[in-house]
C-alpha cells in the first residue's frame, strides 16, 4: 500500500487484500458502541467526585461528541465506498481518493479504532513484549498477530496525515 498527496486529495493506492481488509474493518473498528470497554476509553466520565457533573456531561455534552463521531464514522465509510478496483500487474488492488478536508475526519477515527483495539486486545503490551524480547512472534497466534498488524496499519497512515495535511 503507498500513500501518496495530490493537490486536492491524497490516495491510498496499490491496497492488497490484507491492507483492503483492515481498511475495510476501520467505521467498525472505530464503533466504540461495539466495545463497552472501548466506549469507557473514548468517552470516559469527566470526574468521580460529582454525580451532578456526570449528569450534565451525560446530558448535554457527551450527545454532541457521539454525533460527531457518527458523522465522522459516515465520512470514512462514503470515503471506502469510493475505492476503485484497479490492475495492477495482473493484481487486483484498491484505490482511495480522499478529500484533503477529510484528513482531520480519517485521523479522529483511525485513532478511535486504534484506543478501542489497544482496550480490547492489549495491542500495545503486546507490542512492547515483542520489542523486549519477552514473547516469540509465533507464539502470538495469527489473529493477535493480524491484529497488530491491523493497529500499525491504522498508525501509518495516522503518521501520514499528521505529517503531510495536519501540521501547520
Amino acid at each position: 500500500m503507498r500513500v501518496s498527496l495530490e493537490s486536492d486529495h491524497w490516495m491510498l493506492d496499490e491496497i492488497g487484500d490484507v491492507e483492503w481488509f483492515m481498511l475495510v474493518q476501520l467505521p467498525e473498528a472505530a464503533d466504540f458502541n461495539q466495545s463497552e470497554k472501548g466506549k469507557k476509553r473514548i468517552l470516559p466520565d469527566p470526574t468521580d467526585d460529582d454525580e451532578e457533573v456526570v449528569a450534565d456531561w451525560k446530558e448535554f455534552v457527551q450527545p454532541e461528541i457521539e454525533t460527531q463521531f457518527k458523522e465522522n464514522l459516515r465520512i470514512v465509510s462514503e470515503d471506502l465506498d469510493q475505492a476503485e478496483e484497479i490492475d495492477h500487474g495482473g493484481a487486483q488492488l484498491h484505490r482511495i481518493q480522499v478529500p484533503v478536508d477529510h484528513a482531520e475526519t480519517w485521523y479522529s477515527v483511525l485513532n478511535q479504532a486504534r484506543l478501542i483495539l489497544n482496550e480490547e486486545h492489549n495491542i500495545a503490551n503486546a507490542e512492547y513484549e515483542l520489542f523486549v524480547g519477552e514473547q516469540n512472534p509465533t507464539e502470538l497466534g495469527e489473529k493477535r498477530w493480524l491484529l497488530m498488524v491491523q493497529y500499525r496499519v491504522y498508525g501509518a497512515i495516522q503518521e501520514f496525515l499528521l505529517t503531510n495535511l495536519m501540521e501547520g
